[in-house]
């Protein structure tokens, strides 16, 4: 490891020492489930906020948007810009006093009370498999900057550092629970966003012509391009963008257990709204950021650099162009040291929060909430976490960008969770056949867009083939994750308004304090 200077190490062993030290300093205020995964329902509004944008914006935050600027044009910045500017006010004014007036512990009771309990284990379900995903792809991320660091030594090292990392994040999470979760997201908030700012000036100082030849150059090679319409399902243009950053960013907002959690932790709907606003700002700033880093990239290798850019441009690749600056050009001890914790800063903002949640929700959703003790959330936790941390390191050996993979797993999950939630929140005639019906529909469309090409590629190419010419334009959604949300949720819910229309619609009482608008029973007051 001789990327790696003693002062790296130190710096980088520091941070890990403060997050850890915070789970010793929680694990005696754990004294049941409230406490354990509310954090006692009076947690401040500021950190629950910077957790919200931690655990969104990670290490494949932290290596994928750089590099979607530096390769690409800020098209997917677009679909971020959906958080602050549509879904965060979508979701204060309208869901957050109906969410805080259930008096939920678990969002996915809702479905159990609107439809039936198989819905809640089904949504539970999803929700799990969406976070083993999720962190799956976040420690994907974290072996490609390892690659780097280590200087690609061996596969050994890369799967013993990401290891390290799980069982840490693991290990303060289960002494600490939630409180510990957004102390610390709250923490690698600020190092995500002080580290781009460190990046970006750095940076421009290295770039011959400074700030005027990175907008110029950027500028003139198209990289600030967010609003073009050429190309069909394929490109990644104004509408794709606009279909990912609705449907993806509203699942994650209005159907994740995990966000759904962290709006419980405050005392009232003003809060909660305050916590929502503190995550638009940042996710505003921070991502323009990290897209202003991969155009400065761009230029920088442009100039001095271009067969190494070159060589970065395929596959996994692309990744890796952020740490091989740090490691190569940064110059100084001590660059490294920082851009590691940056690293785990991101990589255990999420793990934390998943595993957590995981685990909530299986003591809320399945265990019915039930006061099983301290030290059984603890060792569920610790149970989560080495699963998790165990199907990363498989995934270390996918060569695809992490967001391209990221985006496919939060299509069909959170897809299928926002729709089902907001058929029964928006629709009273939809009743429990329509809930089920709508989620195997969704599915199915998923499947057929996301799975069944690339098998039939490998094993019947022919077959393919054919298959690709009849479908004519919608070949191109093979190539393009970012219509996932979309092809997941519209089909679940028009088949699901179709299919309740077979059995009686629900009756008043079923109703009653579980439509978004409409009579409810129970709403908290403003503050």
């Amino acid at each position: 490891m001789g990327a790696i200077a003693p002062l790296d190490w130190v710096i980088c062993l520091s941070y890990l020492s403060l997050v850890v030290g915070l789970g010793l300093f929680f694990s005696n205020k754990q004294k049941d489930n409230n406490d354990f995964f509310l954090g006692g329902r009076n947690m401040h509004w500021l950190p629950v906020g910077l957790s919200l944008f931690a655990t969104t914006f990670s290490s494949n935050s932290f290596v994928g948007l750089p590099a979607e600027g530096a390769f690409g044009d800020y098209h997917q910045l677009l679909a971020i810009f959906f958080i602050p500017f549509v879904i965060i006010p979508i979701t204060c004014i309208w869901f957050i006093p109906l969410y805080k007036g259930f008096g939920f512990v678990s969002l996915y009771e809702y479905l159990e009370k609107r439809f039936a309990r198989p819905i809640r284990h089904s949504a539970s379900l999803i929700f799990m498999l969406y976070s083993a995903g999720w962190m799956g792809t976040m420690l994907l991320a974290v072996s490609r900057i390892l690659d780097v660091v280590l200087e690609n030594q061996s596969t050994g090292q890369t799967l013993l550092v990401i290891s390290m990392v799980g069982i840490l994040a693991t290990f303060y999470t289960a002494l600490g629970g939630v409180k510990a979760v957004i102390w610390t997201d709250t923490i690698q908030a600020f190092a995500l966003f002080g580290g781009m700012i460190f990046l970006l000036a750095l940076l421009l100082s290295r770039i011959d012509g400074g700030a005027a030849t990175f907008i110029a150059t950027g500028a003139a090679n198209g990289k600030f391009d967010m609003f073009h319409t050429d190309g069909g399902l394929s490109e990644r243009n104004l509408y794709s963008a606009c279909a990912y950053g609705f449907f993806v960013y509203m699942g994650g907002q209005l159907a994740s257990y995990g966000t759904f959690q962290r709006y419980v932790t405050v005392e009232t709907v003003s809060e909660a709204r305050r916590a929502l606003i503190i995550k638009g700002l940042f996710t505003l700033i921070s991502c323009t950021l990290f897209f202003l880093v991969g155009t400065a990239l761009y230029v920088y290798y442009q100039q001095s650099h271009q067969d190494i850019y070159a060589q970065f441009a395929r596959g996994s690749g692309r990744d890796q162009l952020l740490p091989h600056f740090v490691i190569h050009y940064a110059g100084g001890y001590g660059m490294t040291g920082l851009i590691l914790a940056g690293l785990f800063a991101a990589s255990m903002s999420s793990l934390d929060s998943g595993i957590n949640s995981m685990t909530a929700t299986l003591v809320t959703d399945w265990m019915r909430g039930r006061e099983v003790g301290t030290a059984v959330n603890r060792g569920l936790t610790v149970l989560f976490g080495v699963a998790v941390t165990g199907i990363a390191c498989l995934l270390s050996l996918i060569d695809s960008p992490v967001f391209d993979i990221l985006l496919s797993i939060a299509g069909a999950t959170l897809g299928l969770l926002l729709a089902v939630l907001m058929m029964g929140m928006l629709i009273p005639r939809v009743n429990t056949l329509g809930a089920v019906a709508g989620l195997c529909a969704g599915l199915l469309v998923f499947a057929l867009i996301r799975l069944l090409p690339p098998i039939l590629h490998t094993f019947a190419p022919d077959l393919y083939e054919g298959l690709m010419v009849r479908v004519g334009p919608l070949a191109g959604l093979e190539n393009n994750t970012w219509w996932d949300g979309l092809f997941t949720t519209v089909p679940a819910v028009v088949v699901g308004v179709l299919a309740s229309l077979l059995q009686p619609a629900p009756g008043f009482q079923q109703l009653r304090g579980l439509l978004l608008f409409g009579d409810r029973a129970a709403q908290l007051p403003e503050a």
